[in-house]
């Protein structure tokens, strides 16, 4: 591998959020990690969720506060004045994470151009690199950290590459939750926005067919501790004839990883919580129908995803696929509503439980 120059002393990465985009950029930092070993890497993160990489080796995480107002930004800098974040790498093309590539010292910025460069993201680096269309969002974040590096060599991606490190008082606490039973399939039923997540009643019906068809496999809801997601969670619980166990709400996000791993797989839509699974090599099936999974599903288990994403294309934009770009999102519910339970059982019985 040869690279444009020397081995900088510090490359920052600018990536804040959210969680999915976070573990599906583990792959360009190892590259980074390993073009540049004696280079001390940094990893800019929003600090609700710095902790999901802090077992991480390849980075020094630095955990800040995403600037909310006018006075945040003008904070931030007046803290990072006297600092220097040596080469910086934005893999964010956000509002927010444009204004602090703008505010924050640094030797050269680099990020995206075209077709992924966002919001005037370009209009704040010093380098952009255009990139090859129609990626999915891990090749993405690898091909700008390759042109970073000067890479120019075909390189895959490997499992390990994308695999998250757990802590072991995690493990032990997971194991404790679920000592119970050995077989988990869990189910994470709430997406980033409600209009990406499965109907409620669609999860009580494949909830009370899994307790029929698959009597040995428990099941386990997961989620974050938003009163939207707590209350979803439990309206799905008390409709189902099937018992479960419901942590949602009830887990770090480094125990939800230390569950997902415990289960034999994850059901969820278009959400962090699936990535998570991805990254501790459980087996997920991902519910898609606002994105497209090549370009967003879960890297390495693209074939386990159910995309209705065409058929909701036609039906609400009245266009197929190929018409609209890679990146668009199909708006409203009754895009999600396209995915029957019978699809999600299907897709079930290809897997090993």
């Amino acid at each position: 591998m040869a690279n444009n120059f020397d081995s900088p002393e510090k490359i920052t990465i600018l990536r804040l959020s959210a969680i999915g985009d976070v573990l599906m950029l583990l792959p360009a930092v190892r590259l980074l990690k390993r073009q540049f070993p004696s280079t001390q890497i940094d990893w800019l993160i929003d600090r609700p969720i710095a902790s999901l990489i802090s077992e991480v080796s390849e980075v020094n995480v630095v955990a800040i506060d995403k600037p909310r107002s006018f006075s945040n930004y003008w904070q931030l800098r007046k803290q990072w004045r006297n600092k220097n974040t040596g080469q910086l790498i934005s893999f964010q093309t956000s509002f927010v994470s444009n204004m602090l590539m703008a505010l924050l010292p640094a030797d050269h910025k680099t990020g995206f151009g075209a077709p992924y460069s966002r919001e005037g993201h370009h209009l704040f680096t010093d380098t952009t690199y255009e990139l090859p269309p129609q990626l999915h969002q891990v090749e993405i974040f690898f091909a700008l950290a390759k042109k970073f590096s000067g890479i120019t060599e075909n390189i895959k991606i490997s499992t390990e590459d994308l695999l998250l490190p757990i802590h072991d008082h995690d493990k032990a606490w997971a194991i404790e939750q679920l000592q119970a039973h050995e077989h988990w399939i869990a189910i994470n039923p709430m997406a980033s926005l409600i209009d990406r997540a499965w109907p409620a009643e669609r999860y009580v019906a494949l909830m009370d067919k899994l307790h029929l068809l698959y009597p040995n496999q428990h099941l386990v809801l997961t989620g974050g501790p938003s009163e939207k997601e707590t209350d979803f969670a439990a309206s799905i619980q008390q409709r189902s004839l099937a018992p479960c166990l419901n942590l949602v709400g009830k887990t770090t996000l480094t125990q939800l990883a230390a569950v997902l791993k415990q289960a034999n797989l994850l059901i969820a839509p278009d959400t962090g919580p699936l990535h998570l699974a991805n990254a501790v090599t459980t087996q997920v099936i991902g519910l898609y129908a606002a994105k497209r999974p090549e370009y967003i599903g879960a890297y390495g288990q693209i074939q386990n995803c159910i995309s209705v994403y065409n058929q909701a294309a036609q039906s609400i934009l009245h266009k197929s696929e190929k018409e609209l770009t890679w990146q668009k999102n199909i708006p409203g519910a009754e895009a999600m509503r396209l995915i029957s339970v019978e699809q999600v059982l299907n897709k079930i019985d290809t897997l090993t439980l």
